[in-house]
């Protein structure tokens, strides 16, 4: 979950509409078919063309890890319009959700607990575009975890449904914010995709999705067909070691970054750590030895860059 100040100088980047007034600033590619109210508690709808827009970059992400596609859930449209709306009205999305918060629904609130949150604040009407939200969900420099992207992610994930509030809360030290809600769900098959294991950053990355100050990830696929069995009986990082290097000259791993856990998060296996002193334009080679799959003792390797 993240809460980041917007900056005065983020631009415009697409015509959206401006919920503090419920007029338009733009027509073309509106972000609502319906606007909503934060101060009425009215969750409005996304219109079709941003629902799009949000699929086709949460699967050109995907891609870069040669993920499958997922699909939009247009059934779960209104709850995850209900579940921004709860961050949106209170400005608020690290503590606890309880019956007495602002624009309060009992099924939104249990999805805010289980779903991606994002919520940028600004003293200025500058809206960002929506993708903002899912790059925030990508890096995680607002979280103490990265479960928001193991769930974006994920091998096995099918579906997807973005919600998005913006205009003035009810309190809070913010003039105007942008909630946004990501519902995941589904189980996708695999069948014979060649994914041996899921890692951020790989290949080429844009610096939107990726900084320095990042937690890097690792998780293996060892069973495409149930997603269950990829947890600690199949997957042992007890005895990993982590390398991360530029050709023959290794970089500082952050001390005491280097972590692994078997939460049910995207693939329920999970290797992390951080690295000192990484730039842009540079490719380095991960190498990850000692991990046990299948009791079997198995290395990996691969690389990553930024720009």
């Amino acid at each position: 979950m993240k809460i980041v100040k917007l900056l005065p100088i983020v631009s415009l980047c697409m015509l959206l509409w401006d919920c503090t007034n419920d007029e338009p600033i733009g027509v073309a590619d509106p972000l609502y078919e319906s606007v909503p109210s934060i101060a009425n508690c009215t969750p409005g709808s996304l219109s079709e063309a941003e629902k799009l827009k949000i699929l086709t970059y949460v699967n050109s992400v995907r891609r870069l890890h040669n993920l499958p596609d997922v699909e939009y859930d247009n059934l779960r449209d209104r709850l995850a319009q209900e579940a921004a709306m709860i961050g949106a009205a209170s400005a608020d999305i690290s503590a606890a959700i309880v019956e007495s918060d602002f624009c309060y629904l009992e099924n939104a609130a249990l999805e805010c607990g289980r779903g991606n949150r994002s919520l940028w604040g600004s003293a200025t009407a500058k809206w960002p575009a929506s993708e903002i939200h899912v790059n925030d969900w990508m890096t995680e420099l607002n979280s103490s975890n990265i479960n928001d992207r193991r769930r974006i992610l994920d091998p096995f994930l099918k579906n997807i449904t973005f919600g998005r509030i913006i205009g003035t809360p009810k309190k809070g030290d913010f003039k105007y914010v942008s909630s946004a809600m990501l519902l995941t769900g589904g189980n996708a098959d695999l069948g014979d995709a060649e994914i041996p294991y899921v890692a951020y950053p790989q290949g080429t990355y844009g610096a939107k999705l990726f900084d320095p100050n990042s937690i890097l990830s690792f998780s293996v696929l060892h069973d495409k067909a149930v997603k269950s069995n990829n947890g600690a009986s199949s997957v042992d990082f007890s005895e990993a070691a982590v390398e991360v290097s530029v050709g023959s000259q290794p970089m500082d791993i952050v001390e005491g970054s280097l972590a692994c856990d078997y939460s049910n998060c995207g693939l329920p296996n999970n290797l992390q750590w951080k690295v000192q002193g990484l730039t842009k334009n540079v490719t380095y080679t991960v190498r990850i030895v000692g991990v046990k799959v299948a009791g079997e003792t198995r290395n990996f390797e691969y690389t990553f860059s930024f720009k």
